[in-house]
């Protein structure tokens, strides 16, 4: 009769578990010496088991942050794949931003800090602004007006 992986997984926890209890219980002379037996040098094997265990507890932390990450590029990846309703030409996208940012003093001194001057923007950015604010509603509270739409 053959085995089910869960009793493979088991027993190499079990295994697993009873070598942690072994070397736990082993006098520092006793792990000392193994190492030696099986040619390796103990400053040399302190020092790769101390990076094994830092770079887990890294890993650990940033395990947040790394979802974190994936669930922004999943989000990046839908806005950019998603069809905006945004004026044709360059011009009445400004106008619309413009609009925006006198209706949403919110959304105003958000942009103003990072670019004073909103002639400066060039045409992508005035475009992917009002494709982010429309992600967040802020184009759904327009009224619609001639040359945009909601």
């Amino acid at each position: 009769m053959s085995k089910k992986p869960d009793s493979y997984e088991g027993e190499l926890a079990a295994i697993m578990n009873a070598l942690a209890e072994s070397v736990a219980e082993a006098s520092n002379e006793e792990v000392l010496e193994d190492v030696r037996v099986h040619g390796e040098d103990p400053t040399e094997a302190e020092r790769q088991t101390k990076d094994v265990l830092l770079n887990t507890l890294k890993l650990h932390g940033q395990r947040r942050l790394h979802e974190a990450q994936k669930q922004y590029d999943v989000r990046i990846a839908d806005m950019r794949a998603k069809t905006y309703q945004l004026p044709v030409s360059g011009e009445e996208r400004r106008q619309l931003l413009e609009l925006v940012l006198s209706q949403q003093s919110a959304v105003r001194s958000v942009l103003t800090a990072q670019y004073r001057e909103f002639t400066s923007l060039s045409d992508n950015d005035v475009e992917s602004f009002l494709r982010q604010l429309q992600e967040l509603g802020f184009l759904d509270e327009l009224s619609t007006t001639e040359g945009n739409t909601k």
